[in-house]
């Protein structure tokens, strides 16, 4: 294959640890059906438009420009009889899309959507989405707006989105689950829902593994990400596409445009720090412009830190997620009384692991995923060397031994040493201190308690995301 030019970013899941995907660093793919890949490899594929891979092995939807520059389509011989008289018939386009999913619970053939801009065909659909889809059409078009994505698992998950932004989604079945085993994908569900000011039309990008309730992958359009995938080896390309969903925007002011605002003068000793901190974070967010930028700091906390403060910030960020990582390997450990098999047995794949940004310190310890791990048995309070602050009521606040023992103050001056502080680095930070999620890592015996301080931790750094928001957008 020559390279990839069209801008559509896709991620699909198949069987056997198989994937495809394409992202603006370009086409990826593994373990794929001995026919998709042959037409991939074969030098028949100049450009890829979209892929979808099945249930089944050789179960998959292939759009493509080929040699002779013309749009082309190929399919596999397992995939839904029904959907291939429908693309026999299509004239190809890079506008199509196709959804491949598991078996539909009246049909004899697997489920699927596919359409382009002037048809579109499903069979077996879930009533949640086929109601939705019914919605969004009138005689005379698209009341909505045409799907910009649509996806669903056998569990029942469910999750669609219009180009005008409406959205319907379903966290799916919990049966025969316990009320502490979340699924990765509805895991996720609870904490964005639990996000003051989340929107669900504020996710860009999500597909689910039809078959696979575990494998999932989320991108929203702040560029915060979750998603989760079996086999190791796939992990860092799941983390590549999310990272490369959007284009990489560069500035587009030119060297003698002027600012619209006069900015505040500083020492030159000052600037360097500065503008490097930007890089960083524009790099990071997947873009330049205003989120990638510094924040004015507050009345009396300082925007450039001290080496102290910045030595302060990655020891504790450090053991913080190293506690956190620990936590969720023993929370998803097997339990000490599961039977022991008397004979060999094939074992168990490990539970898939969840991904998802957080802050993008670089310490000199990482976490390491070895272990059996260990619940949190106490709070990651911030060093006392860090609490600092001499205001009063700020004073009496962190006087008690039982709460968080950092003011607001204390709190912020800590993260803007991180050297990452903006809107949407906060945004990441906030996600880890929810109440709910942190409690399910904690101990039974300091669970509440637990829960009780990560809701204070919670509640400034939100409070510090709506300061940044303000900050950015002012």
């Amino acid at each position: 294959m020559r390279g990839t030019s069209s801008n559509t970013s896709f991620f699909s899941f198949g069987p056997g640890d198989s994937f495809i995907s394409k992202s603006f660093e370009g086409l990826r793919y593994r373990n794929l059906p001995s026919a998709l890949h042959k037409l991939i490899a074969g030098g028949s594929v100049v450009d890829v438009h979209w892929a979808a891979l099945g249930p089944v092995s050789e179960s998959w939807v292939l759009s493509f420009t080929d040699v002779n520059g013309k749009g082309n389509l190929g399919w596999g011989v397992s995939t839904p009889p029904s959907l291939q008289q429908i693309l026999e018939t299509l004239t190809p386009t890079q506008h199509l899309r196709v959804f491949l999913g598991p078996m539909g619970s009246k049909t004899i053939e697997p489920s699927f959507i596919a359409w382009d801009p002037t048809v579109i065909r499903w069979i077996g659909l879930p009533p949640t989405l086929e109601s939705t889809i019914q919605s969004w059409l009138t005689p005379s078009g698209w009341k909505s707006g045409a799907p910009k994505t649509m996806t669903w698992n056998d569990r029942g998950s469910c999750f669609a989105k219009s180009e005008f932004d409406e959205v319907v989604y379903r966290m799916g079945s919990r049966e025969g689950m316990d009320d502490d085993d979340w699924p990765p994908f509805q895991d996720t569900v609870r904490e964005w829902d639990g996000e003051t000011g989340f929107k669900w039309s504020d996710v860009a990008y999500l597909n689910l593994d039809s078959r696979n309730s575990d494998q999932f992958i989320a991108i929203r359009t702040d560029g915060t990400w979750a998603g989760s995938i079996d086999a190791d080896a796939n992990e860092e390309a799941l983390e590549a596409f999310a990272l490369n969903f959007f284009a990489r925007l560069k500035s587009t002011r030119s060297a003698s445009s002027k600012p619209k605002a006069k900015p505040t003068p500083q020492p030159k000793s000052q600037q360097r720090p500065q503008q490097q901190n930007t890089r960083n974070n524009s790099y990071r967010n997947g873009s330049g412009g205003a989120n990638g930028g510094t924040s004015p700091p507050p009345v009396g906390i300082n925007t450039i830190p001290s080496a102290v403060s910045q030595q302060d910030y990655n020891r504790w960020a450090t053991d913080t997620a190293i506690m956190l990582s620990q936590a969720v390997i023993a929370n998803n450990a097997p339990t000490s009384n599961s039977e022991t098999p008397t004979q060999p047995s094939k074992a168990r794949s490990r539970p898939p692991k969840k991904i998802q940004i957080r802050s993008g310190f670089s310490p000199n310890r990482s976490p390491s995923p070895g272990g059996t791990g260990q619940l949190l048995t106490t709070f990651p309070y911030l060093p006392t060397t860090s609490t600092t602050c001499p205001l009063p009521s700020c004073l009496h606040f962190k006087s008690d031994p039982a709460g968080l023992r950092a003011c607001k103050h204390d709190i912020e001056r800590m993260l803007r040493a991180s050297g990452l502080y903006n809107y949407e680095w906060l945004r990441q930070e906030r996600i880890r201190w929810h109440p709910d999620r942190f409690g399910r890592l904690c101990d039974e015996s300091f669970r509440e308690r637990g829960r009780r301080v990560a809701e204070e931790m919670f509640k400034i750094v939100d409070g510090l995301v709506g300061e940044a928001e303000e900050e950015r957008d002012g």
